[in-house]
């Protein structure tokens, strides 16, 4: 004698997304990540990456890390993250004091309000940031240490230069936003955890039938 099948329904639950923090309730949290952040990548910037030169180009960490930090905080946190750091690197590299720190506020700033307009999570965004943001940078960089300094000289070489570090960057762009997207995860501003959410629920699901069909 053939055994009946047994029918079973399943009900698809929706999937919940893990919840984050809020921003707001966590204090001076979001100071002090920025500010460890900050220290280490010009720490490490200063004492290793400016003494080691690829065919005459360089890996501006730095740089690459502030275009990364502000895509994902915003223009608040890249403009803040930008003053420090550049001011930084001018008192340990011995440099003009407000050079650094005013081309990377508004670096900062300008690519924060680009992080607001376009999805951070994708992987092609920090790949097109470094590839357009580090040239533009370091010709900002470039004119403002001509008009405020002296002495300064522009030669054929830089256009290299600029070419062969802006490679370098791009090529560690992704790597560089992963990292620094685990480190600041808790502090990112809810607009954007509320964009992510959207997306997330705004996806279509292939259908699938409440009814399966099991012969034991």
């Amino acid at each position: 004698m053939s055994r009946r099948p047994v029918v079973t329904r399943t009900r698809s639950r929706p999937r919940r997304l893990p919840r984050l923090p809020d921003h707001a309730l966590l204090g001076p949290a979001p100071v002090l990540r920025l500010g460890l952040l900050g220290l280490l990548v010009a720490l490490l910037q200063i004492a290793v990456f400016s003494r080691v030169a690829f065919f005459g180009a360089q890996l501006d960490l730095a740089l690459v890390t502030l275009l990364m930090v502000a895509l994902l905080t915003g223009p608040v946190g890249g403009a803040s993250f930008g003053f420090g750091v550049g001011l930084l690197i001018d008192l340990m590299a011995g440099q003009t004091p407000g050079i650094s720190s005013l081309v990377y506020v508004v670096a900062g700033y300008a690519m924060g309000r680009l992080g607001e307009l376009r999805d951070p999570e994708s992987a092609v965004v920090p790949l097109l940031v470094g590839l357009v943001g580090i040239p533009v940078v370091l010709v900002v960089y470039g004119l403002v240490e001509l008009l405020l300094t002296q002495g300064t000289r522009v030669s054929p070489s830089m256009v290299w230069v600029i070419a062969g570090t802006t490679v370098i960057g791009t090529l560690l762009a992704l790597p560089v936003h992963n990292r620094t997207r685990r480190w600041l995860l808790p502090m990112l501003p809810e607009e954007a955890r509320r964009r992510r959410r959207r997306r997330a629920y705004g996806r279509r699901q292939p259908p699938s039938s409440d009814v399966d069909v099991r012969i034991r």
